[in-house]
């Protein structure tokens, strides 16, 4: 089998309805706004293993939290004045990575995800990019040489920023950056014997291995040049394109017309196992990250990946983003973007159902909802909207500051 069974549950019978998921998205924000706190921003979650401290970064705290509001709503005059809050979170989140012990992450305080450039470009949001244009471009400058090389904390985050940022500013500076990261990343390419092709190898939480994966490892990494690919010159177009294609499919697990990935070549993170079926690790992060590569000959792995998504089911793991039925589902929406093909929609749709059925059920479980963006239900709300528009967009990837 390519992927662990255990990890996976029944997909719901329920039809897709949009007024149920409308009424999910509704319940989301008006929970999100009601129990927001200017002292104490969210509550923390039982399941937010992350860490229950880190409530202030895009990805598990605050800032995410923050951008799905305003993304999600249809009049932002009604949220509460962030504008006070977001800058706020830049030091203790600051010192909370620099407090965590034996995970090598020292130099890791300016990243997208879980770190400065991510608060960063909240505030540009809702600030003006005026207000913080020098600290994002010493931010993203700080992360070039990060020595962690994955999207999460490493330069290839901050390379998608500047992406961002020229695509909203126009001005060259962020261009040039992105041109910049972009080189050293290719530079960083090493031949991975074991695989047969180049990776990039990760240090990551004091562990060294080439992952495969969207959010710590190549999948990442090369999403962050397919993103900025007109910037790029021909000849790079044609060494990256040569490159990834080759890289993809050598280290592709092939069975039945369905096609994974493993989280990574050789030794695996302690406490990891190889076949995880969601968008950080395997199949769904794999789509959502080369749904948008020019060359045509990946599409069977593609749709291998696709498939092996669909024939696994929904994670266990719940609704959200990361390591949920919402990442794995943009798998669907990003291959119906991809090949037109309508039964792809009717597979996001259903997953977005047993997401809803997931969340609803946590919540009552736990007596709250869940507030992070990737971890929690603002993903899930995004996700549910994407559906209903038959849109791929995938939140603070595909794009930060767009309608």
């Amino acid at each position: 089998m390519l992927y662990e069974a255990e990890r996976h549950e029944p997909l719901t019978t329920s039809a897709w309805d949009e007024r149920t998921a409308r009424a999910c998205i509704d319940e989301i924000l008006s929970d999100a706004i009601d129990r927001f706190s200017a002292r104490d921003l969210w509550p923390a979650h039982p399941l937010d293993s992350f860490s229950p401290d880190a409530c202030w970064n895009l990805y598990v705290g605050a800032a995410g939290t923050i951008w799905a509001l305003h993304r999600l709503s249809r009049n932002p005059d009604y949220l509460p004045n962030f504008s006070n809050v977001v800058p706020g979170l830049l030091d203790p989140n600051r010192n909370w990575i620099l407090n965590v012990k034996g995970a090598g992450l020292e130099l890791c305080t300016a990243g997208l995800l879980t770190a400065d450039t991510g608060i960063l470009l909240v505030q540009a949001m809702l600030d003006g990019m005026e207000t913080v244009a020098v600290q994002l471009g010493d931010a993203i400058d700080a992360n070039r040489d990060n020595p962690v090389r994955e999207f999460m904390w490493g330069s290839p985050g901050t390379m998608l920023a500047s992406l961002w940022l020229y695509e909203w500013t126009g001005q060259d500076i962020w261009a040039e950056r992105f041109r910049r990261d972009a080189g050293l990343l290719w530079d960083k390419l090493e031949f991975v014997e074991e695989a047969g092709c180049h990776l990039w190898v990760q240090n990551l939480y004091g562990h060294q291995a080439p992952h495969l994966g969207a959010v710590h490892g190549f999948a990442g990494n090369a999403f962050a040049a397919i993103r900025g690919w007109p910037l790029l010159s021909n000849a790079e177009q044609s060494r990256w394109a040569q490159q990834l294609a080759d890289s993809l499919r050598r280290t592709a697990r092939l069975e039945d017309h369905c096609a994974t990935w493993p989280q990574s070549i050789g030794r695996h993170r302690p406490g990891r196992t190889a076949q995880l079926v969601q968008h950080c690790h395997g199949a769904p992060g794999i789509v959502n990250c080369f749904a948008a590569f020019p060359d045509r000959g990946i599409d069977d792995l593609l749709v291998g990946a696709g498939e092996l998504t669909w024939q696994a089911g929904p994670p266990r793991k719940g609704s959200g983003l990361c390591h949920g039925t919402a990442g794995s589902g943009y798998a669907f929406l990003k291959l119906f973007r991809r090949t037109g093909d309508q039964r792809w929609l009717a597979r996001a749709r259903c997953f977005a159902m047993h997401a809803i059925e997931q969340h609803r059920h946590d919540a009552v479980k736990y007596g709250q909802r869940r507030y992070p963006l990737w971890t929690g239900d603002p993903g899930l709300a995004v996700y549910l909207s994407n559906c209903i528009a038959g849109s791929d967009r995938f939140p603070t990837l595909d794009d930060f500051f767009g309608p």
